[in-house]
């Protein structure tokens, strides 16, 4: 049997596959900060972890982290 954790860890299992480099790369892009941007990006996906299955996982998982780490990236700066 599938519980609602187990379908959000496996979406966030998903999108790390799938987004990971993704969202890395656009802070890199945007921070010219390596180390920053892999800080941010693995704080996105955590908050992932605690806010997807409050909320649900959303619509556009990658967008949804790249905006998380974004943010995570500008508080920090």
């Amino acid at each position: 049997m599938t519980t609602p954790g187990d379908q959000v860890r496996a979406a966030v299992d998903a999108a790390f596959r799938d987004e990971w480099g993704q969202v890395v790369a656009t802070l890199i892009g945007s921070t010219g900060d390596w180390d920053l941007a892999e800080d941010c990006a693995q704080e996105a996906f955590a908050a992932a972890l605690a806010t997807w299955p409050r909320d649900g996982v959303p619509r556009r998982p990658g967008a949804w982290l790249t905006t998380t780490a974004r943010n995570r990236a500008t508080d920090r700066l």
